[in-house]
């Protein structure tokens, strides 16, 4: 059973990296190539090909053929999500940004917190395509609302240019890979916490679904009060951040025999995870003021590829060292973002949106 278990995880780390690290790439270069065009079709031409793709994975029997249209997703999703967040500040009042940002970042946690259970609750009744039907069903739905309601917004007149002096910047450099060790320690744990529940805790079938669900639904408000701390206390939200969920897996290790304290720890890092999001975009939009479309993409790069790191990472740990050692993990991945984010911030003194 466990050697089964072991080869599950392995298989569907595999299929999560190799989805995440295409977005990570593509974050990096899809949301400038298609910042110039109107947002409108923008839209509509990515929603497009997201909902074709998922209506030739329902219809096709063939392995190679579905993955190649599962990628073909991750590579258009950056520039989607970039110029929602980007379009989203640019309508919005002074003074409320933030909280529209936040509003679209709660939409993609909403997304996989509600969408994954119901896909795969369907996906396990009725079959892979029913599953995939229903996610082509909500592209759709999707597609034809933004055709209806959403209004014609120009993209940027100038033609695709990456700004190389700010992306070779120290402040850029160091800011970047600071901020990248907290999805990467996160990661860490969380990719492998059902393990952990599961071999340590004995929390077994639903009730581990049923706590996973639970999770997901404190992380939202994790992702809410993220967005407000950073506008009223932008430093220390970024500082106490790494300390707080630095303690969190150091208890999780000498707790981890007692189900009350676990559980109770489990909580608070859905919290603390949903506020990672607000971070990470903040730190990027931050150091690149000027490209919010490219600030927006490396922020989906570094929060894909820091989530593939991690897997990776947890993976040899859990298979070369047992799975405590996730813990022991993260809470150096989380060190190294303390410090690198502490010089950062307050002896290179990077210019913040809200300081």
């Amino acid at each position: 059973m466990s050697t089964f278990f072991n080869t599950s995880i392995a298989i569907s780390g595999l299929y999560v990296s190799s989805f995440t690290f295409t977005i990570a790439i593509c974050g990096l270069f899809m949301p400038a190539l298609f910042s110039r065009f109107e947002r409108k079709t923008t839209f509509l031409s990515i929603l497009g090909i997201f909902a074709v793709s998922n209506l030739v994975i329902v219809f096709s029997g063939n392995l190679y053929v579905s993955s190649f249209f599962r990628i073909l997703s991750a590579v258009f999703y950056p520039a989607f999500i970039s110029i929602a967040l980007t379009v989203c500040e640019e309508i919005a009042p002074e003074g409320e940004k933030q909280d529209y940002i936040t509003k679209i970042l709660l939409g993609i946690s909403v997304g996989s917190i509600v969408g994954l259970p119901i896909t795969t609750g369907l996906g396990t009744i009725f079959g892979y395509q029913i599953a995939m039907f229903w996610i082509f069903a909500i592209n759709f739905l999707t597609l034809v609302l933004i055709l209806v309601f959403f209004p014609r917004i120009p993209g940027k007149s100038k033609s695709f240019e990456l700004p190389i002096s700010d992306l070779k910047s120290k402040e850029f450099v160091l800011a970047s890979l600071g901020i990248i060790m907290m999805p990467i320690g996160a990661s860490i744990v969380y990719n492998y916490m059902p393990y952990f529940l599961q071999t340590v805790s004995h929390i077994y079938t639903y009730k581990l679904s049923i706590l996973l669900f639970i999770y997901g639904i404190v992380s939202i408000f994790g992702t809410w009060i993220g967005g407000k701390l950073i506008v009223y206390r932008d430093k220390a939200t970024l500082m106490i951040f790494q300390v707080v969920c630095a303690a969190v897996f150091v208890l999780f290790y000498m707790f981890a025999d007692y189900l009350i304290p676990v559980l109770i720890l489990f909580m608070i890092f859905g919290i603390l995870d949903g506020m990672g999001y607000n971070l990470i975009q903040y730190i990027e939009a931050s150091v690149l003021p000027d490209d919010p479309e490219i600030a927006n993409g490396v922020f989906l790069s570094i929060l894909n590829g820091g989530i593939a790191i991690g897997i990776a990472i947890g993976g040899f740990l859990v298979n070369d060292f047992g799975v405590m050692s996730i813990f022991v993990g993260g809470l150096i991945f989380l060190i190294l973002a303390f410090f690198m984010l502490f010089y950062c911030i307050y002896v290179l003194k990077i210019s913040l949106k809200y300081s």
